[in-house]
């Protein structure tokens, strides 16, 4: 099987032969700026070119930026390949936007989905600050607009769900429509497993000192083990 890591470092591919079927990855904060490690820009870029008839799209992060989330969120339910999304850990904020766009979403039941308004940061005189607020709210109906494609409940309930931030079990996701299936765990997808080197024999310690030493010696040891496993 062959793997291929690209960047940007949020997205993985991986092509399955005769399943057409591409696994990526976002996973970090939602945003275009340096800070962002999922934007429409690269989305689009990754995936304008495969051919495939399934996308596993795993998700994980607590958002950030509502417009990238948007865009992101429209290229998928228009991709000519089903999208499966599945929740990682946390698909919040804006990377719940995301999971909006795809045909199907999967929450292992240790998974949280959450949902709120618009926020921003705001400085300055009354008249600035009205703006920003009426702004916030022109967001939240686009919020709102994104979410009620599979929300089914009243529309008061999605408004109450988005006024209180709410955390949401997979199980109260999937009483609102924001889930499909739950299920225990994921398997990885990635054939290599990382590699931690054996610990080294044990000396026999002569004092308190020589323990602390080798205590260090083998935390040392232990994450540069780590850091060799890590797919960059």
């Amino acid at each position: 099987m062959e793997m291929e890591k690209i960047q940007p470092k949020f997205l993985m591919m991986e092509n399955q032969e005769n399943s057409k079927k591409v696994v990526a990855y976002m996973h970090g904060t939602v945003g275009a700026g340096w800070w962002g490690d999922i934007n429409a820009k690269k989305t689009r870029e990754m995936f304008d070119h495969i051919d495939a008839d399934e996308i596993e799209l795993h998700i994980h992060s607590v958002g950030g930026d509502a417009f990238e989330g948007i865009a992101i969120c429209n290229y998928l339910r228009n991709h000519k390949a089903k999208v499966t999304a599945v929740v990682d850990g946390i698909a919040a904020s804006a990377a719940s936007l995301i999971a909006m766009g795809a045909d199907k979403i999967i929450m292992p039941s240790n998974t949280t989905m959450m949902v709120h308004r618009a926020s921003t940061y705001a400085y300055g005189n009354a008249d600035s600050l009205e703006k920003q607020a009426n702004m916030l709210r022109d967001v939240d109906d686009a919020l709102i607009q994104s979410y009620r494609n599979r929300f089914n409940g009243e529309f008061h309930e999605l408004e109450a769900l988005l006024d209180n931030e709410t955390y949401m079990t997979p199980e109260t996701a999937k009483s609102y429509g924001f889930c499909d299936e739950i299920v225990d765990s994921i398997e990885s997808v990635d054939n290599e497993e990382p590699v931690i080197e054996e610990p080294e024999e044990e000396v026999p310690i002569e004092n308190e000192g020589d323990k602390r030493i080798q205590n260090a010696e083998r935390s040392a040891n232990f994450m540069a083990s780590l850091l060799k496993s890590i797919k960059l």
